[in-house]
């Protein structure tokens, strides 16, 4: 198993590779809007695969940098979709989390005005990185309402086709937010559950969430998993066993 990091305009989105009865199968996790074409890009580009390898495509939250894209690479590819269990359902997240909306409102506004963010968004070399990377330009993604199949998957719930794999809720960024975790390899993708900071080698929640309360249960929860290898959302690759326990100690101080 192979996990190989695409990093896209918007979000970083991963392309599991795996071999099944002797023939490669690819598993892509987060797909932000219009990055449909760069993800399958890096898979023909780079790893020499045609895009029907893909049977798979999943998301960790229903935020458009990492849901966007999902459907239309669906509909190019015929892989099947899986989604969390809260994600695109308003009422479901209300009533678990009610006050959520308004704290990501109140957090996202707060980041808009921070130096971090417009060096994120407005970043030149960033957007010419990104128009030059490899670009898939066959077929046709108008029909992303008749993908092959769409299920949602709750908490421990292991992804089809890819049994190794599960989906773990861990809310807190918003209440549909979810990881998918490999325990043979102590491998996790986190979307924006967890970021990762390479200057610093080490891991952190993000500056935009939902509920504080409700991440620091999922903090504690994915720091008693055997977990060395983190795949965020945004960032850099972070190999350290250590990570995200010394993040959730730093939350619960404050720092």
């Amino acid at each position: 198993m192979k996990i190989h990091q695409v990093k896209t305009r918007l979000s970083n989105s991963y392309v599991i590779e795996e071999i099944h009865h002797g023939e490669p199968v690819l598993f892509v996790v987060d797909v932000a809007v219009a990055c449909h074409r760069y993800v399958l890009g890096f898979i023909e580009s780079d790893l020499k695969y045609p895009i029907n390898s893909v049977k798979a495509v999943a998301f960790t939250h229903d935020d458009p940098d990492h849901f966007g894209g999902v459907l239309a690479l669906s509909a190019l590819c015929g892989a099947a979709v899986f989604s969390p269990y809260a994600s695109r359902r308003s009422m479901h997240k209300f009533f678990n989390d009610p006050a959520g909306v308004l704290t990501r409102i109140g957090t996202s506004t707060r980041e808009l005005f921070r130096a971090r963010s417009r060096a994120m968004y407005l970043n030149r070399s960033r957007d010419k990185a990104a128009r030059e990377a490899p670009k898939f330009i066959g077929g046709s993604s108008s029909g992303i309402d008749n993908v092959a199949e769409i299920r949602r998957l709750k908490n421990n719930d292991s992804v089809p086709g890819f049994a190794e794999w599960t989906l773990l809720h861990t809310p807190g960024h918003s209440w549909d937010s979810c990881c998918f975790y490999h325990s043979s390899s102590k491998s996790i993708i986190t979307g924006d559950t967890l970021l990762g900071s390479g200057p610093q080698q080490r891991v952190v929640v993000p500056a935009i969430y939902a509920n504080r309360k409700q991440m620091q249960g999922t903090l504690g929860r994915l720091a008693a998993l055997d977990i060395e290898h983190i795949y965020p959302g945004h960032g850099s690759v972070i190999s350290n066993s250590m990570a995200i326990a010394n993040e959730a100690r730093a939350f619960s101080a404050g720092v």
